[in-house]
Parts: structure tokens; sequence; C-alpha cells
């Protein structure tokens, strides 16, 4: 079976149908969150999203956009407090919302004799990172709620620090970061989409570039409409 993981994908939609173009003989797809914000097309993402099922948790840019919808933040803001977030509450619909609402904010399964349990992260409001047995274990038993008993493969899904990789604490015990299909953190210089495959439990960590042209002149239209750290921060993420 193949797995297509991905994470953070912040309405970025371009680089989400770049992925799926590519990857094409997917068996399912999971997300490990934020799927919008800090970026120009949420409602392309969400169908996207529905179209192919991917299966998700809810992230915490997500939330932080239900929040905003709740107290209609985005209809009464000023451009010097104008962002990204305001920007996507306003082009999204309630039963958008209501999908957002119905993901899970952790999720278990297994998949070809393997056990997974993803979150977007460990702690609310931290770019920590699980770096002990201790807490693996602690993690592990307090979320996941699939079938496998005995001695059995355990592998947790992260997103949200943007950074992909594989880490290995011990025997059946690991945490994979598929990365952000959208952005880097400051200090990564490289722009392309970064996810994840895994192919009959082997795992491979990929990037792909994407076309960033028409994100950059969407962008650019903000200018004097939305908060200048905003702009400034998307003209990082997408400038060549």
């Amino acid at each position: 079976m193949k797995i297509l993981l991905i994470s953070d994908i912040h309405s970025n939609s371009v680089a989400l149908k770049t992925i799926l173009d590519y990857e094409k003989d997917w068996d399912a797809i999971y997300c490990a969150g934020d799927y919008v914000d800090y970026g120009i097309d949420p409602k392309g993402v969400l169908d996207y999203i529905k179209k192919h099922n991917v299966i998700g948790v809810r992230g915490n840019h997500d939330d932080h956009l239900l929040n905003v919808w709740s107290r209609d933040e985005h209809k009464h803001v000023g451009p010097e407090h104008f962002k990204w977030i305001h920007h996507n509450a306003q082009l999204l619909s309630s039963s958008d919302l209501d999908f957002l609402r119905s993901m899970p904010k952790i999720l278990s399964f297994d998949i070809d004799g393997i056990a997974y349990v993803m979150k977007h992260q460990w702690f609310e409001d931290s770019y920590e990172t699980i770096q002990s047995k201790y807490h693996f274990e602690k993690f592990w038993d307090e979320n996941y709620r699939g079938n496998l008993t005995g001695d059995y493969e355990k592998r947790m899904i992260f997103g949200h620090t943007h950074r992909q990789g594989i880490h290995i604490l011990g025997k059946n015990m690991m945490w994979i970061n598929p990365g952000s299909i959208s952005y880097r953190r400051p200090d990564d210089c490289t722009k392309n989409a970064h996810y994840v495959t895994i192919t009959n439990g082997l795992i491979e960590l990929k990037e792909i570039p994407y076309e960033k042209k028409d994100i950059m002149k969407e962008v650019l239209k903000w200018e004097g409409k939305m908060k200048q750290s905003d702009i400034e921060d998307t003209k990082f993420f997408f400038g060549e």
C-alpha cells in the first residue's frame, strides 16, 4: 500500500496540486494539519482535500481560523491589522468551516501491520519534539486506539515545525515529519514542497519544485491592504 503523507499546506493549492499530479499511484493521503493561513487559496485547498478524501487532523492555524470566524473578527479589522488569517476567513463558507471543525485533533490507524498516531504538534503552542523513549511511550499509551498488540512497530506523525525528517528513538519507536508542502523556516533556504511517501512500510522523504509566480502576483495585490509583516513573510516564502 502506498501512503502520501503531507502537512502544513497553508492555503497553497499550487504546491498541493503539483504533488498530487506527480504522485499518481497512491492508495490514501494523510495530512498532519494546518490547511489554511499564510497563503492565498484556502478554498482551493479544502476543495482538493474533499475531492481526494484526505484523512487528516486539525492544526493550530486551522483552530485559529475557526476562532477568528466565530468572533467575526475578519469582518471588522482594518488594513493595519488585517492578516492572511482574516483574508482566508473571508474566502471560506460556513460549510468549509464545518468541514475544518469536523476534523479530529489526533488520529490513530494501522497500515501494512504498522501502527500510527498522527497529531499536528506534540505540545500546544510549542515547537518541542519528542526526544526520549519515556515521552514516546507516554504519548503512545495515551493516544493509540488501533488494533495491534504485542511487539509491533510504532510510528508517530507530526507536522507544525516545517522541518522534514525521521527521528528514531529505539526499536519500533519512530516519529516522522513530512515537512511543509508550502514554506520553510527562515534558516532553510529551499523553496520546494516537502512531503513523504510510505510504500509497504518503506518511508521516502521527498521534495518537488513548483511554480510560485502566480502566488507572488496575488500576494503583491495585497500590499497596502494588509499588515506589512504578513506581506514580507509571504514574499520570503514564495519569492525566488
